[in-house]
């Protein structure tokens, strides 16, 4: 989209400064200008003209309802929501249902099916469609226990897309020991990729041991149940689960000649299975897999009676057999059913979504909940993740840029009118145009997302080109020797109608925006609210703030006179001191 806007930028200056002139010399004067101006700048100078006076006659009256719209915006803006990205309208959700971990694929299926079979038939859904299980490497490994119910939207499910999905969220909870989170497909990637968790709030728990993260865990899972506001609250499932455990005799080992590496190939090969050729069937190669039969790799006594080849005394395989049970010991016990990483150390996840709150305040309530109830262990330490960080980093990127956007435009504004004072009026209308823009945001949700920080950046450049045709009209009828109020007056009546038509035509073009609803215009509504109200305030209050600043403080941001041009005894023009 920036690329986009530069290069329509680009190509429309370009145009202005040579296709326009070119037509002009080629159809202006073959064609009859019209004597009268038209109607519409008619009436708007009528209306305009009443009000110009008035400002130049109680300029204070105008400055200070300037001064008290930035204070207003100033007070408005930290009260505002904030949020990473604004909610996407997907008609497709991507929705998961995790039972304990230890269930079988069977069980998951089971209930996944019985909320399969309610929803099918809703007319607020397109389709449902189940997916458990995970074929060998799959790039988005899930344990069994983890079923994906892909739903599309209809309609009639979009008219009311909101209450659509709560429906399915309530209906989700009902699943008995079941974990739900409901979202869409990009919302879900989105979330993945920022903390590698499919929410937009992350509380990761880093420590070394697995039994402390999860008591640690399960405090924050109760803090956060207390924070109105947090949907598909869980708490990752790390758990202690029944399991079989082979634990290793190596001096036993050692007397029969076999290494702990050589025994944990056997155990892999018959509990894993392993690929020891292939078969090529119908012009398809398909994997040669040894392993136990599915019956028995859960049985304690085969397992101890899979035979292990010892080594004969000349140093080879072959000949003597022993029981496993010789050199191990298998047994049923309890261990974690997975150790998540990340950076090395060991963390558990408590996950969340926002629902009808912004996410900057949600998560400051959790940090600030977590800092007061929750004492850490040394050693032990919380992160934040999901979208609340990543908007952390863009709002700072995008006020680096912001600050180096305005230092470039400052220069380039002294470039073209030389002159300190001139430029400061020219900057004025920064503030001015942020003012609508932050009350179009408060109006309008009162969420500020990243897109809507790109509107208060594209608002630098729309402002001072309102405020650099005024100012630089002044300053040519100031050039030519005219008084002070004829100089507000004469400039600001011609550059009404460049102000008001650039500002109507852009205003115009946003519109379609702002009002669109549906997939799609999810990112481009909050910067075109923003541009929007930011134009409105701009052009009403340059108009009237610009002339009540000269009239008051003329005499101080109008250059010296040092010496008049006379021609025929009339006074052409003045020569300016800077």
């Amino acid at each position: 989209m920036g690329i986009t806007y530069l290069v329509v930028v680009m190509v429309s200056s370009l145009e202005a400064l040579l296709v326009s002139p070119a037509l002009c010399a080629i159809l202006l004067p073959h064609g009859k200008m019209p004597l009268k101006e038209p109607l519409i700048p008619r009436i708007f100078k009528r209306l305009y003209y009443p009000c110009l006076d008035f400002a130049i006659r109680s300029p204070m009256i105008i400055i200070s309802v300037a001064v008290a719209g930035m204070i207003a915006a100033i007070v408005i803006f930290p009260a505002l929501g904030r949020a990473f990205l604004p909610e996407f309208q997907e008609t497709t959700l991507v929705n998961t249902l995790a039972l304990y971990p230890g269930s079988s694929l069977e069980a998951t299926n089971s209930a996944a099916f019985v909320l399969e079979n309610k929803l099918k038939d809703d007319p607020r859904l397109k389709y449902v469609q189940l997916r458990a299980g995970r074929a060998p490497n799959d790039p988005d490994a899930a344990p069994v226990n983890l079923a994906h119910l892909d739903i599309g939207l209809s309609d009639k499910g979009m008219e009311k897309r909101k209450e659509t999905v709560e429906w399915l969220r309530e209906e989700f909870n009902k699943v008995p020991g079941a974990a739900a989170n409901i979202g869409g497909f990009i919302s879900h990637r989105i979330d993945e990729i920022l903390s590698g968790v499919r929410s937009q709030i992350a509380v990761k728990i880093f420590g070394s041991d697995l039994e402390e993260l999860r008591r640690i865990g399960k405090q924050v899972e109760g803090i956060m149940s207390s924070v109105s506001g947090l949907v598909d609250l869980q708490l990752e499932p790390q758990v202690p689960i029944e399991q079989i455990q082979i634990k290793f005799d190596r001096v036993a080992a050692s007397r029969y000649g076999l290494t702990v590496g050589q025994l944990s190939n056997i155990i892999e090969t018959a509990l894993n299975g392993k690929t020891v050729s292939q078969v090529l069937e119908q012009q398809q190669r398909f994997d040669l897999v040894v392993w136990l039969q599915p019956q028995y790799r859960n049985n304690l006594q085969t397992i101890e009676n899979l035979l292990v080849d010892i080594p004969s005394p000349g140093g080879n395989e072959g000949g003597n057999k022993i029981p496993l049970a010789k050199v191990a010991k298998v047994t049923y016990g309890t261990g974690p059913n997975t150790i998540n990483r990340e950076n090395v150390s060991r963390l558990i996840v408590v996950s969340a979504n926002a629902q009808g709150k912004d996410l900057r305040s949600l998560v400051n309530k959790i940090q600030n909940k977590v800092k007061a109830q929750v004492q850490l262990p040394s050693g032990y330490f919380i992160q934040y993740g999901g979208q609340f960080e990543a908007e952390e980093r863009a709002s700072q990127n995008i006020l680096i840029f912001s600050a180096i956007s305005f230092v470039v435009i400052t220069v380039l504004m002294y470039l073209s009118v030389k002159s300190i004072a001139s430029t400061a009026m020219i900057m004025i209308n920064l503030p001015i145009a942020l003012v609508g823009g932050v009350i179009a945001v408060a109006l309008t949700g009162g969420v500020v997302s990243v897109a809507s920080l790109v509107g208060f950046v594209t608002l630098f450049g729309v402002a001072t080109r309102n405020g650099l045709l005024l100012v630089d009209n002044y300053m040519t009828k100031f050039a030519i020797g005219m008084s002070l109020k004829e100089i507000l007056i004469a400039g600001s009546m011609e550059r009404l109608n460049a102000i008001l038509m650039t500002s109507f035509t852009s205003a115009l073009g946003l519109v379609p925006l702002v009002i669109a609803v549906g997939p799609g215009k999810e990112v481009l509504q909050p910067l075109s609210i923003v541009v929007l109200g930011g134009l409105f305030t701009s052009t009403a209050l340059t108009l009237l703030v610009l002339p009540a600043l000269y009239s008051k403080f003329g005499k101080y941001l109008l250059p010296k006179r040092s010496a008049a041009v006379v021609d025929n005894g009339k006074v052409a023009g003045v020569v300016l001191e800077n």
